[in-house]
């Protein structure tokens, strides 16, 4: 009787073991786990604001270069007419005001401009049609 009693307990604390190493073991893996996903997660935030900043920075760079070839027309574009003739405050401020597609425009009919009131032409039909599509556009929205 006593035999059995021991072998009871021993297959008790045995048992009693065994289920707590499951226990610790479940629960090391959960840490594992949580490691590993905070883990991921650092590189996958570290990844996706490095490819983030290369992104945004390229396009800065494109948009920045744009701009640059843009305001470098406009500044031949401006020494051009300088050696014609002298060009106003308005006169550059209007030349400075224009987008690419503008300048191009002006580029075009150039050899036309010979005179003051030539150019102050030319930026007036390249400005009339910004004008028309801004007054088209509202009265599109007052008919709705």
């Amino acid at each position: 009787m006593m035999e059995e009693k021991r072998m009871d307990f021993l297959k008790d604390t045995s048992y009693a073991i065994a289920k707590m190493r499951m226990k610790y073991d479940e629960m090391d893996e959960k840490t594992v786990y949580k490691k590993g996903i905070e883990k991921g997660m650092r590189k996958g935030v570290k990844k996706g604001m490095k490819q983030g900043l290369e992104q945004g920075l390229e396009q800065g760079v494109v948009q920045g270069m744009v701009q640059g070839i843009v305001k470098g027309k406009v500044s031949l574009l401006k020494e051009l007419l300088r050696q014609k003739w002298e060009l106003t405050e308005s006169d550059e401020k209007d030349l400075d005001s224009l987008n690419e597609e503008e300048v191009n425009q002006i580029v075009q009919v150039l050899n036309r401009i010979n005179t003051p009131k030539d150019l102050h032409d030319q930026l007036k039909k390249i400005s009339d049609p910004k004008h028309q599509a801004e007054s088209h556009a509202q009265f599109s929205f007052s008919h709705d």
